[in-house]
């Protein structure tokens, strides 16, 4: 008899433990920067959602993703670097998710989630490409994944279309509340990537005329929105009954854009560089009455999303696709316990080196997809290792590669035309044929090249990034 009830003890608890996994619901948001946040001294921007979320997290200061919005994505969704998932622009074919690699939407079907997809997919939209078919349950996008239609658009739900009436990105948040709702006796995953605040720029008088005066209002505007709709999400969750029972986790997707001149949060660079100012995001995660709020200064990156998401949800990753992630997860950096006494866990992923690489190079005529891939080998590239940054920007000579000319050519005095989202040029880099070394603890605005200083550091992580590259392309 004794031995029957602690059968069924342990069964209950193991069942416990089953549902004590959390339903996930994550946003990430399109072109918005690190510094276009209240929390982040920000003065002018209203965000009291996010900066709400942003005092109830644990927060990855130093968290870097892709440098530009496809790349992001992929290894969002894969836990790999994009290179290794063939995605190497937001254009041209270029920016599709290959059909071998699983997605965290993967991951957590196989654990028994309920997933939905209400946004901004940009890895493929052709068939078997589609988020539909990559592990989402429901899969609500844009037709072609379009940037334009702000108002009342036509809309893809499993592929199929349907036309909605409204502001694009109250439909999607609204859509997506609908989905917890009906599924919120059910374990399920909600990924909300916004289409806003990417241009063009565009939103409803009321939330720009806060701004007014600003050139950039409709952009301060559109992030406006997005808080707003983020604090309606909450709000759905809570009235639910499902806070204590769900991890909200906030991102964006690349360096700053249109507000870099507002706030940058100190920061050199902007979206579409390897500079700090273009890589590093926001990075909160928050389960009420599990996880307390904090900062973690560890190096941290997009790379870390599925396997920490994986071990949230309880789902044990295949050797096979374990081996090949290129993050680690960041739970013991979570939930303290490796903080508190496992030295190694920090170790493993303070150590370690992350590569940036800007892609997006034109395909130039006369050269082979292998060739135009060497051409830009080092053409804005940064490796990240403690608290250095190791920076190249060695663009392609080809008068017909428009990117690596852009690179060129913004970085000179003579005209700001052509200088996306600031024309301050101390946001540009001049192109040179060498490694130049940042320690960013010291000089966040990367003004001082300590490579001559440190050849020993400079040497071991420019190795690295030569290795790295033999493993993304040499496959």
């Amino acid at each position: 008899m004794k031995l029957l009830s602690l059968l069924l003890l342990l069964s209950l608890s193991h069942a416990w433990s089953a549902d004590d996994t959390p339903n996930i619901v994550f946003v990430l948001v399109d072109d918005m920067g690190y510094g276009d946040l209240a929390a982040h001294g920000n003065r002018l921007i209203h965000t009291p959602h996010m900066d709400r979320i942003h005092h109830e997290s644990v927060r990855f200061t130093n968290f870097c993703v892709s440098p530009s919005c496809a790349p992001t994505r992929a290894t969002l969704m894969s836990g790999k670097h994009e290179f290794k998932v063939d995605v190497s622009h937001t254009i041209l074919g270029r920016n599709v998710l290959n059909l071998q690699s699983q997605t965290v939407a993967n991951v957590l079907k196989s654990g028994g989630y309920t997933t939905g997809m209400f946004g901004k997919w940009h890895l493929g939209i052709q068939d078997s490409y589609r988020p539909d078919k990559r592990g989402f349950d429901v899969a609500l996008t844009d037709v072609d994944d379009s940037q334009k239609h702000h108002y009342d658009p036509t809309l893809q739900r499993n592929g199929v279309e349907e036309k909605h009436q409204g502001y694009r990105t109250d439909i999607f948040f609204n859509q997506a509340m609908d989905f917890i709702e009906s599924n919120q006796n059910k374990k399920f995953f909600c990924y909300i990537p916004t289409y806003s605040p990417h241009s063009p720029l565009i939103v409803p008088e009321r939330y720009s005329k806060r701004y007014e005066g600003n050139p950039n209002k409709n952009f301060l505007g559109m992030v406006t929105n997005v808080d707003e709709n983020i604090g309606r999400l909450r709000r759905k969750i809570e009235q639910l009954g499902l806070t204590d029972k769900t991890v909200f986790i906030l991102m964006n997707d690349n360096g700053g854009t249109w507000g870099v001149d507002v706030h940058n949060a100190g920061m050199r660079g902007r979206k579409g560089s390897a500079l700090y100012g273009g890589i590093r995001a926001l990075s909160f995660w928050s389960w009420p009455g599990k996880w307390k709020p904090v900062e973690r200064e560890q190096m941290t990156g997009h790379v870390d999303f599925l396997p920490t998401i994986a071990e949230i949800a309880g789902v044990k990753l295949e050797d096979g696709l374990k081996q090949s992630l290129d993050g680690v997860s960041l739970m013991s950096l979570i939930d303290g316990k490796a903080v508190q006494s496992d030295a190694a866990e920090i170790l493993k992923v303070n150590d370690r080196m992350l590569v940036a690489h800007r892609a997006r190079w034109s395909d130039v005529p006369g050269r082979t997809a292998a060739q135009n891939i060497q051409d830009h080998k080092y053409a804005y590239c940064c490796v990240r290792w403690k608290h250095y940054l190791l920076l190249r920007v060695q663009p392609c000579s080809s008068k017909e590669c428009s990117t690596c000319q852009k690179i060129h050519n913004r970085c000179k005095d003579t005209s700001a035309r052509g200088r996306p989202y600031t024309n301050n040029i101390k946001h540009y880099m001049a192109p040179e044929n060498k490694w130049k070394l940042y320690d960013l603890n010291n000089d966040l605005f990367q003004t001082k090249d300590i490579a001559a200083q440190q050849p020993v550091i400079v040497q071991k992580m420019a190795g690295h990034y030569e290795q790295w590259w033999m493993d993304s392309w040499m496959r």
